[in-house]
């Protein structure tokens, strides 16, 4: 079942075209990971998919879904519950414990609060960092707030993962560890995964690799 689809997306910052009609789709429990040099559109494309940014041309569909075809407030608990999003510095806020950090998408969405702590609970367990849970961020190793940052892409169970360098700002012990713990939650709760990398090791461990240039795809390869 496709979760993820973009057909003939474009989008530019000012005169500058970053995607020139990309198309995509991404099956339930797929691993994709997007290639290429920086500036050749990777993070554009992910900003698109998650709704993030508005494509000037094309359609991006999330489970079935038009973004574009959806009031504002539609498309933004579509975004909160569909699609899960971890960023290279995880950004986490900075004043919260991880436990309120990782049940925030189910507070924003009117979960009540011991449910939603529970559910934090249980995702930081599978990440590794349940024992952690009163730190604030600023207490806590990179590896340990991006393994917080994939429990919170996950806590609401959405249809698509995405990921912008997961791997990037650690070592390469640290980002192996990060990216197993990334695809066995991501396939335990049978969610596709979408992963934005420089890193050959990272995209060695896709089903596929979508390699852009220039704002287009260059190639598509089955791993």
């Amino acid at each position: 079942m496709t979760v993820l689809e973009l057909s003939d997306v474009e989008y530019s910052y000012r005169r500058n075209a970053a995607l020139k009609g990309v198309t995509l789709e991404v099956n339930a429990g797929e691993v994709v990971a997007i290639t290429g040099v920086s500036g050749c559109g990777k993070s554009t494309l992910l900003h698109c998919a998650a709704g993030i940014l508005t494509p000037d041309a094309g359609t991006v569909r999330v489970a079935g879904q038009d973004l574009a075809a959806l009031p504002e407030a539609d498309r933004a608990r579509l975004r909160r519950t569909q699609v899960g999003i971890v960023l290279q510095f995880g950004q986490l806020v900075p004043d919260l414990p991880l436990i309120d950090n990782v049940a925030l998408p189910l507070l924003l969405d009117g979960h009540e609060r011991g449910a939603a702590h529970e559910t934090a609970m249980h995702w930081l367990g599978q990440v590794g960092v349940a024992d952690e849970a009163d730190a604030v961020p600023a207490e806590l190793s990179g590896g340990q707030t991006q393994r917080a940052a994939v429990a919170r892409a996950l806590v609401t169970g959405p249809a698509v993962v995405l990921a912008d360098e997961p791997t990037g700002s650690l070592d390469s012990r640290a980002g192996q560890e990060l990216l197993e713990v990334l695809l066995r939650a991501s396939r335990h709760r049978g969610a596709a995964l979408v992963v934005v990398t420089h890193d050959n090791l990272v995209a060695a461990s896709a089903d596929r690799e979508i390699r852009l240039r220039d704002g287009v795809i260059q190639h598509e390869v089955a791993l």
